[in-house]
């Protein structure tokens, strides 16, 4: 009963904080609507030209690595936020010594390195950990916008959280809500092509069998989850700028960061899916072996902003910025100006 009241008075007290120190937030949002707020891997990304020609649509860039001070400058002359996106296992949270000293470090990486704020990437924790979890998120979300700082979370559709009621996670979706600026929504991994097959991966549904990484209505169905949780003017529409390639019948799945095979064969074959609004292919590699290739693409990427634009989102992103091809950048720059 003590550690009921006291996870609620601090939750009050953060939900003030938030309140006072980032008025802004909110503003800066909807200014940002209908741009975009993406990932970037830093090793797939050192150079700045794609950057700077897709600044005057860039909102946000999540940076997975560690890019230096001069990256994180050039991106604030381009009017473009950068976040620090971190993944961790529960030892950067399960005590309050060690939630603290993680903490700290975010807060230092945005004060001195000049980040805008963390994006934190955790997934696939143990359910067991949510209540440890939600307090590492209250203490992480006050003490960031104290320092002027913005707090960002990327969250999943998995298997079961279709359910009534929904399959727990290790993280809360309404304190999520509650704690973090933005919320960027994984509409992608519905099959996870790189598990297929893979025996460490039995216990989870989104490795069996075979398909592709995102379809039009399953991204509606995660966007539906998430927006009876949280404001939609917070909600990021993460999509997939990869596809996935499997060998049949029995071979492995990859995933492809491209939007077509690499080397299809003669025997090639192209199809729409409809109801997925998405193209597959099958063919043969060189060595004779059968595929089936679920593509994503500027046409399946079409149908997603549909999505986004219906639903009102604050914005769209990629994992990852330096796999989108420029016939994707055209849809989105087509969907930007309201064609």
């Amino acid at each position: 009963m003590y550690r009921k009241k006291s996870f609620r008075a601090r939750l009050v007290f953060v939900l003030l904080t938030l309140a006072f120190f980032s008025g802004g937030t909110a503003s800066a949002t909807e200014k940002n609507l209908k741009k975009v707020a993406t990932w970037l891997v830093y090793e797939e990304e050192k150079g700045f030209d794609r950057i700077e020609r897709n600044a005057d649509i860039l909102a946000s860039l999540s940076v997975m690595g560690n890019p230096p001070r001069e990256f994180i400058d050039r991106c604030h002359k381009l009017q473009i936020e950068v976040y620090h996106a971190v993944m961790s296992a529960p030892s950067a949270f399960d005590t309050p010594d060690r939630a603290k000293a993680t903490v700290q470090e975010y807060v230092k990486a945005c004060t001195e390195d000049g980040f805008d704020g963390i994006d934190l990437d955790f997934e696939h924790l143990d359910p067991g950990v949510q209540e440890k979890y939600s307090d590492f998120l209250l203490l992480a979300s006050s003490s960031l916008h104290r320092a002027g700082k913005k707090l960002s979370h990327c969250v999943g559709f998995y298997p079961g959280m279709e359910r009534n009621p929904p399959r727990k996670l290790f993280y809360d979706p309404w304190v999520v809500a509650q704690t973090c600026d933005l919320v960027r929504v994984m509409c992608y991994d519905l099959y996870w092509a790189p598990g297929w097959g893979n025996p460490a991966m039995a216990d989870r549904a989104d490795t069996q069998g075979i398909g592709p990484t995102s379809t039009y209505p399953s991204a509606q169905a995660a966007l539906a989850f998430w927006l009876d949780r949280v404001p939609r003017r917070k909600l990021i529409m993460g999509l997939p700028a990869y596809s996935n390639d499997y060998v049949v019948p029995a071979g492995k799945g990859r995933q492809v960061y491209g939007p077509a095979p690499e080397a299809p064969g003669t025997d090639a074959r192209k199809v729409w899916l409809w109801y997925e609004r998405l193209f597959v292919y099958t063919y043969a590699d060189p060595g004779g072996a059968p595929h089936i290739f679920y593509a994503s693409d500027a046409e399946s990427t079409k149908a997603h902003l549909e999505t986004a634009s219906r639903l009102k989102l604050a914005g769209i992103g990629f994992w990852h910025f330096s796999s989108v091809d420029e016939a994707t950048w055209k849809a989105v720059r087509d969907w930007l100006r309201g064609q």
